[in-house]
């Protein structure tokens, strides 16, 4: 649309229609009472040859708007990869805490089974026997809000990748077969990472770009200050059903003009042709089109001396979109910053919390160990199996949690570096 600014305009008109009363007519320039057809048709070209540069700044802005709903559009997506690559690494977060239950209520299940034979040969008695059943009872519930959590996390990566969601028993995701954490690599610089996100990003691209456009509407809103100059050229003609021409044998006639002093002898003027009405005829129609033909060429400049403060508003407003533009590139390059620090800060916490968490499965499961031999021997109450036992779990599913925090949190930083989210 910019562009066709600079093309002319071209228009053209017909009119058809009848006339009653007296007038002067615009084909024969004489007086007219009769009912009266006439018909104009014609063109009207119109350039602009100077407008204070608007339409070369508007033709730039444009380009650059174009360019700023490209990188938007990148940017869109680069927000569906992170929340694509958020809900595939919560499936896989349900999915082992879903693991970790069924394996608990397989061991559970085991004890049970055990000590049915212990009770049927009269080792142990029917209340520690119960006592297993409530534990494999509580068990299984934490298998059914594990599977569910898990089926639920998988309808959200559904929906995100628009599938079918009835078809979400046959939607099954893979296992990356990702790196141990140990083989990951933190950057130890955080700067590098920000100066990359900085120059890769396309919202730092896209408001650094809406200043460039900013800038440009300031230029286009002071336009209005400049004089402009238009050429216009118009093309037409006519039909009039005044205009006549002689067709018939006029009469030669010989009219006193006056008198001769003293012998009263009359004067005659020259002979003069005399016609009638039957001599005459409307003029053919495609005689008038081409005898009626007229052009034009002129020029106009427009002088801006008060628009009722018009233009002084408009180049207000453009001035403070150009700073707002200016103030939201700032905010978007410190946002980014902001962003990439807390992320950097997080991978490391989440490291840290990994190694720890790792720590604290080993001790637990030594702890878990021996409270399972002593509970089998006896030795312990179902209490005392249960907590040490829960304690496991819930380092097991910590650990869990802070490697994938980790391993999604250094991918998000290896994004803001401008690579592909992956994981493999």
């Amino acid at each position: 649309m910019a562009m066709g600014n600079f093309l002319p305009t071209l228009n053209g008109q017909a009119s058809h229609g009848y006339n009653w009363g007296q007038r002067i007519d615009q084909f024969t320039n004489q007086f007219a009472t009769a009912r009266i057809q006439s018909n104009n048709l014609g063109i009207a070209s119109s350039i602009n040859l100077f407008g204070g540069m608007r339409q070369v700044n508007t033709m730039k802005q444009a380009s650059i708007n174009t360019d700023i709903s490209e990188l938007n559009y990148q940017k869109m997506r680069n927000d569906i990869a992170l929340n694509v690559a958020s809900a595939y690494l919560n499936v896989l977060v349900n999915k082992e805490f879903a693991d970790i239950a069924r394996r608990t209520h397989d061991a559970t299940e085991r004890q049970v089974k055990r000590m049915e034979k212990l009770v049927n040969a009269g080792q142990m008695s029917q209340g520690n026997l119960n006592e297993i059943s409530a534990q494999e009872s509580t068990d299984n519930a934490n298998v059914v809000s594990t599977s569910n959590s898990y089926e639920m996390s998988k309808l959200t990566l559904m929906q995100l990748l628009q599938l079918d969601l009835k078809k979400i028993d046959e939607f099954q995701i893979i296992d990356p077969d990702m790196e141990e954490i140990e083989q990951l690599i933190l950057i130890s610089n955080p700067d590098v990472i920000v100066q990359a996100a900085l120059n890769n990003f396309p919202e730092i691209k896209s408001a650094a770009l809406n200043v460039l456009s900013a800038d440009l509407g300031k230029k286009i809103a002071n336009a209005g200050y400049y004089p402009s100059l238009n050429a216009n050229f118009s093309y037409g003609t006519g039909y009039s059903g005044a205009a006549k021409v002689v067709t018939g044998n006029p009469d030669t006639m010989s009219l006193p003009i006056g008198t001769v002093l003293g012998s009263g002898e009359y004067v005659l003027s020259l002979p003069q042709l005399i016609y009638g009405n039957e001599d005459f005829k409307t003029k053919p129609f495609n005689n008038q089109l081409k005898d009626n033909v007229n052009r034009s060429l002129f020029f106009t400049l427009n002088i801006p001396l008060f628009n009722g403060f018009a233009t002084r508003s408009s180049s207000k407003q453009a001035e403070i979109s150009f700073i707002n533009a200016e103030l939201q590139f700032e905010q978007a390059k410190t946002t980014i910053e902001q962003n990439v620090y807390r992320a950097y800060n997080d991978a490391k916490a989440s490291l840290s919390n990994y190694y720890a968490n790792k720590a604290s499965v080993t001790s637990n499961e030594k702890a878990f160990e021996w409270a399972e031999l002593r509970y089998e021997q006896g030795l312990s109450n179902i209490t005392e199996y249960a907590d040490s036992r829960t304690r496991l779990e819930n380092a097991r599913a910590t650990v869990t949690r802070s490697k994938y925090d980790f391993i999604f949190k250094l991918k998000i930083l290896e994004f803001y570096q401008g690579k592909t989210i992956s994981l493999k």
